[in-house]
């Protein structure tokens, strides 16, 4: 169900998103970008969001599980069942998107490690994303949510879940390094 906080959150999203591509299209334009270029800006700006999302997130995330209340905990992982979707998943789709565009504008090959490798490292992380960390919170925020954000069994549960988000992590900036050095090249 989406809620008014959603829809709101959405538009500043799409807002920023909106800005965002209208400045780096206008600087573009005016340095006269060639097509190689604006890929290589498309994978640069997208693994900045990602890979920066990533980051901060884990050390939140980790700062939380140290710090934090049950209900501090619990409501960032329901913001990051927001926030993955939404900014994170779109940003690494772009970058990829661009660096398969990247592969077939030079005729390189699908079967070259700096485009073969960040493939299967970002195949790896769809899969432990949404198969496995993204079901595990939200098994964990329901149950927060009939047994307490304070039961002792939330830090349990979210243990081995922080530990494949930091494995993600790793495989989300090993991707982010292959793109980007295969695009500079």
């Amino acid at each position: 169900m989406q809620t008014a906080e959603n829809r709101r959150g959405l538009r500043q999203v799409a807002a920023m998103g909106i800005v965002i591509v209208a400045v780096a299209g206008g600087v573009g334009f005016v340095t006269g970008l060639t097509t190689r270029q604006w890929l290589a800006l498309g994978i640069g700006a997208s693994l900045v969001l990602w890979i920066g999302g990533a980051v901060s997130g884990q050390i939140i995330l980790a700062r939380l599980i140290d710090k934090g209340s049950g209900q501090q905990v619990v409501d960032y992982l329901r913001q990051l069942l927001w926030i993955i979707p939404v900014c994170y998943v779109p940003a690494g789709v772009i970058a990829v998107a661009c660096g398969v565009v990247l592969v077939e504008i030079t005729d390189t090959s699908f079967w070259n490690a700096s485009v073969l490798v960040p493939l299967v490292l970002y195949a790896l992380t769809a899969v432990a994303g949404g198969v496995l960390s993204a079901p595990g919170y939200v098994r964990l925020t329901r149950f927060a949510a009939a047994y307490g954000p304070e039961h002792p069994q939330i830090g349990r549960m979210l243990a081995p879940l922080a530990w494949l988000n930091r494995i993600e992590l790793v495989l989300v900036i090993g991707v982010g390094f292959t793109l980007l050095a295969g695009a500079v090249r």
